[in-house]
């Protein structure tokens, strides 16, 4: 998860760059989509990942721009000559299931910055609690040295040896 974080979550792009890069992704879409349509003779639907990675990679006006774009192209691609009821229902349907494919990484990257960030306190919160264990181990080991001082040969040793079991402890 920590590899996706920079690709996702941690660029500072200009609009111009993140709309261009978009663009060339709708762009790459595109192409394919009209090879496919031209082998197979149906449309197919390869515009839609390419509004999908658009907005998870960049964010939500990213997502909608290749929203937009798609539509254009769907629109483009299924133009038969006449602008009936099918054309139209058709690619009004495809315009709502791109806007849903916007919305839906835009959540999708959401959810990532908020599961990175759990991460991060996570890990934080964890290095806290040993940094306290070990601090705590090392004055409970000083005291039971304080009180080997205070008593006979035989007491001291069994105090000192288990103070030095709190020390490998804490190191641990």
């Amino acid at each position: 998860m920590n590899r996706l974080s920079p690709l996702v979550l941690k660029h500072r792009l200009p609009t111009p760059v993140r709309y261009g890069i978009s663009a060339s992704i709708m762009l790459g879409c595109a192409i394919l989509q009209m090879a496919l349509q031209m082998q197979t003779g149906s449309p197919g639907y390869l515009l839609l990942p390419g509004v999908f990675l658009s907005g998870l990679i960049f964010d939500r006006r990213s997502g909608i721009f290749a929203a937009i774009i798609a539509v254009a192209v769907g629109a483009y691609v299924s133009y038969a000559g006449s602008l009936g009821i099918d054309y139209f229902a058709t690619n009004a349907l495809f315009a709502i299931t791109a806007a849903g494919t916007a919305a839906v990484a835009e959540f999708q990257r959401a959810e990532l910055r908020r599961v990175v960030m759990a991460d991060k306190t996570k890990a934080l919160l964890l290095q806290e609690m040993a940094h306290r264990t070990k601090n705590n181990l090392t004055i409970l080991g000083g005291m039971i040295r304080l009180e080997a001082r205070h008593g006979g040969p035989e007491v001291a040793a069994a105090l000192e040896a288990t103070a030095r079991r709190l020390q490998v402890m804490a190191e641990v």
